[in-house]
């Protein structure tokens, strides 16, 4: 049987950790915490992972909780979102020590700022608020950055925006139990689909390596798979608007998470997807193409008047980690983001703690 063995405890934030995000090309982690700050945290040994050390505290940026942290796709800068309603930008002065310096803040919500995403190409920003807006940024020379577009869409607070892995399109994920893509026509932002299902918040979402299928974590206890269907597709499915691919579920996990799924992480190198939540669990899945007694569970003609594909992906549980980070609830998961160490994965929960663990398969 797969394990998920812990491989350090990571300890220094003195209130409950909010995310946790590994830099795109090294074994380096940001995290991020109630107590305002943002810790870099190194391995300290190539041959040993159990090793890290604290190697930056990023500290005075904001005046209430950092509720959300990014690496840019290069890695040279940090994305910060509070609950101060701003989005600080920092980048390591390598003259100064190594110390972190925030060189620019966003301004703009009317609230909490709850997450904040890089695109693919890093020419563009994405933050989202409780004020119920998702924010595009593009990113310019000497660290300015203009507002793009101002989405206005959700009717409720956003809790999360992602990028899709390979384009120019976002997801955002909502208090009003939706997700919403959006794509970009000559810098004219529009909500090209809304995915409706799950019956509470949607707090997590991430896509697939492919970026042609979305996992989604909710307050409702279950995840939900979602597929992009495009026009002309061989099932059949319509897509209502012209030149428009749409989004439907194509397998869900119900009765494994007994509360609300907080966090949801699909690995781009082995494929396998993480969740936790506020049952201190974490458990990985793995989603495979549906059985014959399984898939469609529609028959052709329910398929077509519903325009429904049915169950296509079986989603079976691996592995559950109870009590992960003891009693405390588990706010976010992080598969490493490449091969390297792809068997690497990190928590943070509300016991301040950050925690690394690693999948070991028989």
């Amino acid at each position: 049987m797969p394990q998920l063995q812990q491989l350090v405890e990571l300890q220094g934030h003195e209130d409950r950790v909010w995310c946790a995000t590994w830099h795109p090309t090294k074994p380096i982690l940001a995290t991020c915490s109630g107590d305002k700050t943002v810790r870099i945290w190194q391995a300290t040994n190539a041959q040993d992972p159990t090793q890290w050390q604290c190697t930056n505290i990023l500290e005075g940026g904001h005046k209430r909780t950092i509720r959300s942290v990014a690496w840019s796709p290069d890695g040279r800068q940090l994305a910060t979102g509070s609950f101060d309603a701003t989005t600080g930008i920092w980048e390591r002065d390598e003259e100064e020590g190594g110390d972190y310096e925030c060189v620019a803040t966003l301004e703009g919500h009317e609230n909490e700022t709850k997450s904040i995403a890089w695109s693919k190409s890093g020419a563009l920003l994405a933050t989202c608020s409780r004020d119920k807006s998702v924010w595009i940024w593009e990113v310019e020379e000497d660290n300015d950055f203009e507002c793009l577009s101002v989405l206005q869409e959700h009717t409720q607070d956003v809790k999360m925006v992602v990028w899709h892995p390979n384009e120019e399109l976002l997801a955002s994920a909502s208090y009003d139990d939706t997700i919403k893509i959006w794509k970009d026509d000559d810098d004219d932002w529009y909500c090209s689909d809304t995915l409706q299902g799950h019956e509470s918040t949607v707090w997590g979402i991430d896509f697939s390596h492919s970026g042609e299928e979305l996992v989604s974590a909710s307050a409702d206890q279950t995840l939900r798979i979602w597929k992009r269907f495009k026009p002309g597709n061989a099932m059949g499915i319509v897509t209502p608007r012209r030149g428009e691919p749409v989004w439907k579920c194509v397998g869900t996990v119900t009765g494994k998470h007994d509360r609300c799924i907080y966090s949801v992480s699909w690995s781009k190198a082995h494929g396998l997807i993480a969740s936790a939540g506020a049952d201190n669990t974490i458990r990985l899945f793995e989603a495979k193409e549906a059985g014959p007694d399984v898939a469609g569970k529609l028959t052709e003609e329910q398929q077509r008047s519903l325009n429904e594909p049915g169950v296509l992906l079986e989603v079976g549980c691996m592995l559950e980690v109870k009590n992960a980070h003891g009693t405390s609830d588990i706010n976010s998961v992080a598969w490493y983001p490449n091969e390297e160490h792809g068997d690497w994965l990190a928590s943070g929960g509300d016991d301040g703690s950050v925690r690394i663990w690693k999948l070991v398969r028989d």
